[in-house]
């Protein structure tokens, strides 16, 4: 199985910033909508006089996106997971068939030399077919890709469907052929995933590999959007061996790195004003924390959360979330896949809002 990167949890020290935020106003946002099939204008919020908390968490971190070339550098190819099967991080389309039954990959070098070259010439990912994902619409509601994990020569697909007004989710296995030469899907081992929620467009957005098993996290765990919160592990053949409780997590959880060898791993955690059926509520871990100076009086969250699987549960890790600086008070980087980078950081890609980034966020260092 190819080695991964790991992080050190050692390496992180509570920096020592201390805010005073204000109310928290949540302004009118118009941005497009995250639900790609529908776009529903984002109504104003109203103000709401909350005592947000002082700041003990990190500072806020500025990505640094690596500007990309060639057809996954177009919006429309919605980008909806990130692994690395080797040296190679793969990015998963949400719709492959866009681009001839396509996935995509970029060596670690490459990535590397993005990274360091000042001048930041693009990058241009190169072709993975997928052979038979012709296929994939014979499945029910089908709806696109979320989230892919290798393990070995063998890799896991979390896909979304729809049907007669249900939410529908997938589990597909699959093999490598040869060194990434292709992608070949096992569907006549598809396993369905039942819905934890009634909302549209809301399924199984993570896939992290624990050991051997497969752990499937729904992008939702909120207090009132899923109180029935759990992961869903099934073994490398896809039975099903338990689930996992989850903690409580407002707004979208859209993808994880890999465990590290404590068995913790960093999540995405997202939202954006205009997402109609996740109202802003109480937020225990903004509370906790307090908000970076670009998130106070804004209703975005773009945030890195530290998890960790122990004594038969998934926990939030009692360490600050990282917060990435945003853009600007209107416009939501919709992050959809993560993976990690060495000890320094993680890549992060968005979907097609606001458009296709590939981008580092660096750990936070002391002050």
């Amino acid at each position: 199985m190819p080695t991964q990167d790991r992080t050190d949890p050692s390496r992180f020290r509570l920096g020592r910033w201390v805010a005073v935020a204000a109310a928290a106003v949540l302004s009118a946002c118009q941005i497009p909508s995250a639900d790609l099939k529908e776009h529903p204008p984002v109504e104003p919020v109203a103000a709401t006089a909350t005592l947000v908390p002082v700041r003990t968490g990190y500072p806020e971190q500025t990505v640094q996106t690596i500007p990309l070339a060639g057809p996954a550098a177009e919006p429309e190819v919605e980008f909806s997971g990130l692994d690395w099967f080797g040296d190679v991080l793969v990015l998963l389309p949400q719709y492959p068939d866009r681009y001839g039954h396509n996935l995509f990959g970029l060596p670690r070098r490459a990535l590397d030399k993005a990274l360091s070259d000042p001048g930041k010439t693009p990058i241009e990912p190169f072709p993975i077919p997928l052979v038979n994902g012709s296929d994939l619409r014979s499945l029910e509601g089908y709806e696109g890709l979320e989230a892919i994990v290798f393990a070995g020569s063998r890799f896991y697909l979390a896909v979304e469907g729809r049907s007669q007004g249900r939410m529908l989710g997938y589990l597909i296995p699959g093999k490598v052929l040869g060194n990434l030469d292709g992608l070949e899907l096992d569907l006549a081992n598809t396993i369905l995933l039942q819905p934890q929620t009634s909302l549209m467009n809301k399924a199984y957005e993570t896939l992290v590999m624990q050991d051997s098993r497969v752990v499937a996290i729904h992008e939702l765990a909120g207090k009132e959007t899923n109180p029935e919160r759990h992961a869903l592990r099934f073994s490398a053949e896809l039975e099903a061996v338990g689930t996992l409780d989850v903690p409580e997590v407002e707004f979208r959880i859209t993808d994880a790195t890999r465990l590290d060898p404590h068995g913790r791993f960093w999540a995405i955690n997202f939202h954006w004003p205009g997402e109609k059926q996740l109202p802003t509520q109480a937020d225990a871990i903004r509370e906790r924390w307090g908000e970076g100076d670009s998130h106070k009086d804004v209703a975005i969250v773009e945030r890195l959360l530290e998890m960790e699987i122990r004594d038969g549960r998934i926990e939030l890790v009692d360490r600050p979330p990282v917060e990435l600086v945003l853009l600007d008070e209107v416009v939501a980087r919709n992050w959809e896949g993560i993976v990690r980078w060495a000890d320094e950081g993680v890549l992060v890609v968005t979907d097609r809002f606001p458009t296709t980034l590939l981008a580092f966020v660096p750990f936070p260092v002391a002050e």
